[in-house]
């Protein structure tokens, strides 16, 4: 209960700091809508060409990408200062303030930025499943419903999980920015299914760092 507090008292702070700007809010909340739309306009566009990629077809593909935005978004909503990890609290030393708080410094690390522009991406994840909830035919109950949603957050803290490995290289190497967005970056081919990839591609998202399971094998429980 007093962590959840403390989330709720630095998301009002961070709140009330973000609207102090809110023009930057909205740049960036109608960039992050472009980028989304770009990338279905480009898939009704391949598949207005072929019918299928590795056996998956139009609303296969659209229920991948739809439950990977919706899962990434919860890591961009509530995991976004993890990118600020080395800049920020290493180089600035501002980590040796998270360190002498009565709090897991790990908590305070995350809670003290909420992106806000995530929600936009949701939206967009949200739409793309429900138009290949009705491309595939599903029928879902409220069980479906809940187990998509609890798969949509573990997909977030999945995504959140692979970012600390790199991001915790700021100890030694101060600046994991690069690093860690060149890793992060191979989330984007768990957008297709992973069967399109050479063996040792596919070991990789599926063992090291593990980005099928941020989309691919969630298809086969619906």
């Amino acid at each position: 209960m007093k962590y959840i507090s403390i989330y709720f008292y630095n998301l009002k702070a961070y709140l009330i700091a973000s609207m102090s700007y809110r023009m930057d809010f909205f740049i960036g909340l109608i960039s992050s809508l472009i980028e989304q739309i770009v990338y279905l306009i480009f898939l009704n566009v391949l598949f207005a060409n072929i019918k299928e990629i590795a056996g998956f077809n139009y609303g296969q593909m659209l229920f991948i990408y739809g439950m990977a935005t919706i899962g990434r978004s919860v890591h961009l909503i509530f995991f976004d200062n993890l990118w600020m990890f080395g800049s920020r609290y290493i180089r600035k030393g501002e980590f040796e303030r998270l360190l002498i708080m009565p709090i897991n410094p790990l908590f305070q690390l995350i809670c003290e930025r909420v992106q806000l522009q995530g929600f936009g991406t949701t939206l967009i994840g949200a739409i793309a499943t429900y138009q290949a909830y009705h491309l595939l035919g599903l029928h879902w109950n409220i069980f479906h419903l809940l187990l998509f949603v609890f798969i949509c957050i573990c997909i977030g803290l999945l995504y959140a999980a692979i970012q600390l490995g790199p991001t915790a290289l700021a100890f030694w190497i101060v600046e994991s920015f690069p690093i860690t967005m060149g890793i992060f970056s191979l989330n984007q081919m768990a957008q297709y299914p992973i069967k399109i990839y050479p063996t040792f591609i596919q070991l990789i998202l599926i063992f090291v760092f593990p980005y099928a399971f941020t989309s691919f094998f969630q298809l086969f429980i619906f």
